[in-house]
């Protein structure tokens, strides 16, 4: 049985050396310090390794381990474009209500686990948690970790972009940049999840709740958005999260 390579990030995008330099026999990449630490320090991976290597728009390429810099990277001597596993072509951006705890650290982790395209943390009227932007600047490199790190256990082939966080008004006016948007309610009028159809080519907007759920006064502001449910049970948020990207990955792979 071959042995799977190691997946490395990239933050050059392989579609443009593919397209130039890898036709002249000639594609470079180098990686981070970072990521360079983990290859050689923590993996014991050495010159003539060779590696997958994936950047953020979902290319992948097997490459070489050419030499190690003394800046900290690796170059690396890309080989071929790797062969892409069979994903969703739906696009999932998913507004989740900040929970307490460092519990979007978990989320954020998820994202990258199901292929979301887009999160983005969202402050609600019940939201406990508020989120400064020099806060959402301290906790994104931690994020960013936690999305790498990720993306390389579950090979996905694409990183979830973490956008900085929206007010619940602020998302509302962005609905019309998504075909659909939906958002989880626990209400006996809401339409259960298990009914929803939608087209896989469709980008999707999911908008999840505190465990208070939304307020009358936003459930009002966001009437373009159809309400939905997971069923009679409350979930907590981070539940919720899981259970409900999960159901819209799997409509976008049939």
């Amino acid at each position: 049985m071959t042995k799977a390579l190691k997946r490395f990030l990239v933050t050059s995008s392989l579609a443009f050396i593919h397209s130039s330099a890898l036709k002249r026999k000639a594609a470079a990449v180098s990686l981070t310090p970072e990521e360079t630490h983990h290859l050689r320090d923590v993996l014991h991976l050495k010159k003539g390794s060779e590696c997958l290597l994936f950047d953020r728009e979902g290319n992948e390429c097997t490459g070489r381990v050419e030499s190690f810099q003394e800046d900290g990277s690796a170059q690396f001597q890309l080989l071929e474009p790797a062969v892409k596993s069979s994903e969703g072509v739906l696009k999932l951006s998913v507004a989740q209500a900040i929970p307490q705890d460092r519990k979007m650290d978990d989320i954020v982790r998820k994202s990258a686990e199901l292929g979301l395209l887009e999160l983005i943390p969202l402050e609600t009227e019940r939201t406990i948690v508020r989120m400064s932007q020099d806060q959402f600047q301290k906790v994104s490199s931690r994020w960013e970790r936690i999305l790498t790190q990720a993306a390389k256990q579950s090979r996905v082939s694409r990183l979830p972009r973490v956008a900085p966080p929206a007010s619940f008004k602020d998302l509302c006016s962005r609905f019309s940049s998504y075909d659909r948007v939906f958002i989880l309610h626990p209400d006996s009028k809401a339409k259960p999840i298990r009914e929803i159809e939608v087209d896989n080519s469709d980008h999707i907007l999911l908008v999840i709740g505190p465990e208070g759920g939304f307020s009358d006064q936003e459930l009002k502001l966001a009437q373009r958005a159809e309400v939905i449910t997971m069923g009679h049970e409350i979930m907590r948020t981070d539940t919720a999260f899981v259970a409900a990207a999960s159901f819209f990955k799997l409509m976008g792979e049939r």
